[in-house]
């Protein structure tokens, strides 16, 4: 696992390891509970849940040509599911954050039910006979992966106050596998598979593990007394009113909304690439999914790394060069065509697709309060979702009448540039980490 270090701040494997381990928990006890409730293992369960949440989050697009093709579905069509599906996960992140942290005592159960619920979805979409129902199971599908992020990432967020952006993008380091994985699955089994047979498929898996999240984080948020957290759940009305008012924080709202540009962008960007690959530039089910992973899923390399970059020089020190770096190879791609050159450049995006996001989280986490952190990871999440729900019929018509798939690369450079340029004036500041705080010996 590749690391950033420096001559005074070695972030050697030893170091990794000691930054997950439960002698580090912030009252420096072994946490009650055993073995569950260390931060490593914690940690390594959340990451492997994230991973086959995106496995299957990050496959489906490579489904919809097929699907597209199958029921006879337009451009509009394909902008209507997708758009539902953004608002929806919006509405489920709005409201969802907010009863996270009512309920931090049931974290491990929501978990557990995302994980059954993608199974029923799954069954839904492939035995789906119209666009309804077809529509109908890829909302469910949404719900189950809006809510997998509230609970997780707040449960990282305290249990790590001294290595969040590291947390956090170890986090992310797991859903960026089953962002390979995923879109490489997919393909394969296309070549062999009708798409419904596929689905029924992942069904399967998906049941068993519900089962496996439900054994390692059934736990997860009952411990918040050890942990020094303030476990009052203080009321509906309280916690609307702490969501309100992290709207009020400046820095909150500027880092929200930059991240909801960026989050349309590249959106936009993983909706339409399986068209744009397979119907534009000719390629197969499979090779479609190696250039799609690559768009994905190169945060397995990148994220552990700016993640503690960030946590050593400060958010914004990552954010605003990986932003302008992914705007300027977003308006690359189209002119490369399907040569070598349009490879490197997927694989250039994806470096940053997932892993500027999970700092945009961090930086957040970093000024809201204890006991608000599912809100905030919701009005992230949800304000995207529901402003973004419109995205897909703006990408309909620049497809439509501006230049084709490729047009949408275009698009998503743009709202990335003014997702940095919003980044540069948020008066963040670099974090200062206290000596305390991290001892790599």
């Amino acid at each position: 696992m590749p690391y950033a270090c420096t001559q005074d701040h070695r972030l050697t494997i030893r170091g990794i390891l000691e930054q997950v381990s439960p002698q580090t928990s912030p009252v420096g006890t072994q946490p009650k509970g055993g073995l569950r409730q260390g931060r490593g293992f914690v940690l390594g369960s959340l990451a492997f849940g994230h991973g086959i949440s995106h496995l299957y989050d990050m496959g489906f697009p490579v489904f919809m040509p097929a699907i597209t093709a199958s029921m006879g579905l337009s451009n509009l069509h394909v902008a209507t599911i997708l758009g539902i599906r953004q608002v929806g996960f919006g509405v489920v992140n709005l409201g969802g954050g907010v009863f996270v942290d009512m309920l931090k005592k049931q974290w491990g159960h929501i978990l557990t039910g995302c994980m059954a619920w993608s199974a029923v979805a799954f069954l839904i979409i492939a035995l789906s006979r119209n666009f309804p129902v077809l529509v109908a199971g890829i909302v469910l599908v949404s719900i189950s992966g809006a809510l997998w992020h509230l609970p997780a990432t707040a449960a990282l967020s305290q249990r790590f106050p001294d290595r969040r952006g590291f947390a956090v993008s170890i986090h992310g380091f797991g859903s960026n596998i089953g962002n390979v994985i995923g879109p490489l699955l997919a393909g394969l089994l296309l070549t062999v598979l009708l798409w419904r047979n596929v689905l029924l498929i992942y069904a399967v898996p998906a049941v068993l593990l519900a089962f496996f999240v439900w054994w390692s984080l059934k736990d997860l948020g009952k411990d918040a007394d050890s942990e020094g957290g303030d476990t009052r759940l203080g009321g509906l009305g309280a916690q609307v009113r702490g969501g309100v008012a992290l709207l009020k924080n400046p820095i909150v709202l500027g880092l929200v909304f930059s991240a909801t540009l960026r989050g349309i962008g590249l959106n936009a960007t993983f909706h339409w690439t399986p068209f744009y690959l397979e119907q534009e530039l000719g390629m197969g089910h499979f090779r479609a999914g190696v250039h799609f992973a690559l768009l994905t899923g190169m945060g397995i390399a990148s994220a552990p790394v700016l993640g503690a970059m960030s946590d050593r020089y400060g958010r914004k020190a990552v954010l605003v060069p990986g932003m302008v770096l992914a705007s300027l190879f977003s308006f690359l791609v189209v002119g490369s065509s399907d040569t070598f050159f349009l490879t490197l450049l997927l694989a250039g995006l994806g470096l940053f697709s997932f892993a500027l996001h999970q700092i945009m989280q961090a930086a957040v986490l970093d000024v809201v309060g204890r006991g608000t952190e599912a809100t905030a990871i919701g009005l992230i999440f949800g304000i995207n979702g529901v402003i973004g729900g419109g995205s897909p019929f703006l990408a309909t018509l620049i497809i439509d009448h501006l230049g084709g798939y490729g047009s949408v690369f275009y698009y998503s450079g743009i709202l990335t540039a003014l997702a940095a340029a919003m980044v540069v004036a948020i008066p963040l500041r670099p974090r200062m980490l206290k000596k305390t705080e991290y001892n790599p010996r």
